[in-house]
């Protein structure tokens, strides 16, 4: 029989004591591992004077912080993807960027392939379904965002059908980027055979990453053959069949070739890890086809990789530009490093221009970058806003020899915290389709010029920028 007051006093005598102490030796022993972890990570000294404060002073507040937003690097998946065997590049070249990604581990360029820009979201939806409607054997989806709306139940609709048919279809779906998608929505999917993985769903097992780090890459592959890559989610906002007019101003393209091979243990990486699998880690590809004249390398970035690539790669082209380096980006909210080499590049007469959206879709973003627009236009730095549009484009060109397009914007999470996958583009004629795409886009916009901030503004914008690694 329950003896109210007996139990109470037997918990607050024997089982209270006991949990309080298993909390207190719990907590001292994470405190502990997360300054030792501190200690041995690369950062900014006052970065890690603020942990190490919030730490020790508050522990209770600073170790599930730390494990929130401190962590940027997932070591079990840098083993395991550094342990991966690609092809063999045997149509690689001379460059700089392709030198330094190669002795970052990443794999040389390769030519050999063919690549289709798509001009607007209706192009780009178009060559999706036809890709998506082709598949024979497989179909490998990593997206960011999956609408809740009339392209995002398009292609599920696809999705379903090829699953019933037999094509093996994996569907990984990031954990914040698609959380307002219905889980409804994918219940006939897995009925026909299909598979759904979430990459770090918002509420996850704390030691299988933190939730601060998202899966930003738009990746989609069909028969191992084909991709289809970029910066467009699967949302009526990005593509459709009414773009290109209702839809934000964005890029992707189509490619086939050696590159896709790449695309394809990228893939299989994060599908891995977001399924909790362990599998052998060599690789089997079916021999690689010619299909183009295109010289392509592919970039993957993030917290799955040792290094910062992508990082990387626009500080080398920026300090070897010689003659002109335009950027399309919805966000610039930089590290120090990304703005002196965008500022020294402009006062040694190099002709810089970016490229931004009057508005973006983000208005912490746009109040976080003009801190970093004014400096750069005052040392000549050309600034252009399209008026009325969203740009959600994410493509550089430094002169006529390096051009880049993917998936991550020119902010400090994508550099350091997405998983994001960049295109290097070598070849000619694909540095040019982008450069005339740029001046088109040059044309739509107007050249800013920056006034002189207030102090109310200038504190505005330093509190924003307090949390700007976020963004």
């Amino acid at each position: 029989m329950f003896n109210g007051t007996a139990d109470v006093q037997y918990f607050m005598n024997f089982i209270w004591p006991g949990l309080v102490y298993v909390v207190i030796v719990l907590g001292t022993l994470l405190a502990a591992w997360s300054v030792a972890h501190i200690l041995r990570t690369s950062r900014i000294p006052a970065v890690t004077m603020g942990w190490l404060f919030v730490i020790i002073s508050m522990p209770l507040i600073g170790v599930p912080l730390y494990f929130t937003f401190g962590l940027r690097k997932l070591n079990s998946r840098i083993n395991l993807k550094s342990k991966m065997h690609l092809p063999e590049r045997s149509g690689s070249h001379r460059h700089p960027v392709n030198s330094l990604l190669v002795s970052l581990g990443i794999p040389a360029s390769s030519k050999g392939n063919f690549v289709n820009f798509h001009k607007d979201g209706k192009a780009a939806y178009d060559e999706l379904m036809v890709l998506l409607d082709d598949a024979v054997e497989t179909i490998d989806i990593a997206i960011f965002i999956l609408g809740d709306d009339t392209v995002g139940r398009a292609v599920l609709s696809v999705l379903e059908k090829k699953a019933a048919m037999g094509v093996r279809v994996r569907l990984l779906l990031d954990g914040v980027g698609s959380f307002m998608l219905p889980k409804n929505n994918l219940r006939r999917l897995k009925q026909n055979g299909g598979q759904v993985a979430w990459f770090l769903p918002v509420v996850h097992r704390p030691l299988r990453g933190s939730t601060n780090l998202r899966n930003h890459r738009k990746i989609i592959i069909v028969d191992q053959s084909r991709v289809w890559a970029g910066g467009r989610n699967l949302a009526d906002e990005y593509l459709g069949p009414k773009c290109p007019d209702s839809c934000w101003i964005d890029i992707s393209f189509c490619q086939q070739g050696p590159a896709v091979s790449t695309y394809q243990v990228i893939f299989d990486a994060d599908w891995n890890f977001a399924t909790n699998k362990k599998v052998d880690p060599v690789v089997e590809f079916p021999p690689e086809k010619l299909c183009g004249e295109s010289c392509i390398q592919v970039v993957p970035s993030g917290p799955d990789i040792a290094d910062d690539p992508i990082y990387a790669v626009l500080l080398t082209a920026c300090y070897e530009a010689k003659k002109r380096i335009t950027i399309v980006t919805p966000y610039y909210v930089p590290n120090m490093g990304m703005q002196e080499a965008l500022r020294l590049a402009a006062l040694r007469g190099v002709s810089v221009d970016i490229i931004l959206p009057e508005k973006s879709n983000h208005r912490i973003a746009d109040i976080s970058r003009n801190r970093y627009l004014r400096e750069l236009a005052e040392d000549g730095v050309q600034i252009w806003f399209i008026p009325d549009r969203m740009v959600h484009a994410k493509a550089f060109v430094i002169d006529d020899t390096l051009a880049m397009a993917g998936s991550a914007n020119l902010d400090t999470r994508s550099l350091f915290l997405n998983l994001e996958v960049m295109n290097c583009f070598y070849s000619k004629h694909d540095i040019e389709w982008l450069s005339m795409w740029f001046d088109s886009l040059q044309k739509q916009a107007i050249q800013h010029s920056f006034k002189s901030a207030g102090l109310l503004k200038e504190m505005i914008e330093g509190l924003v920028l307090l949390v700007g690694y976020q963004l």
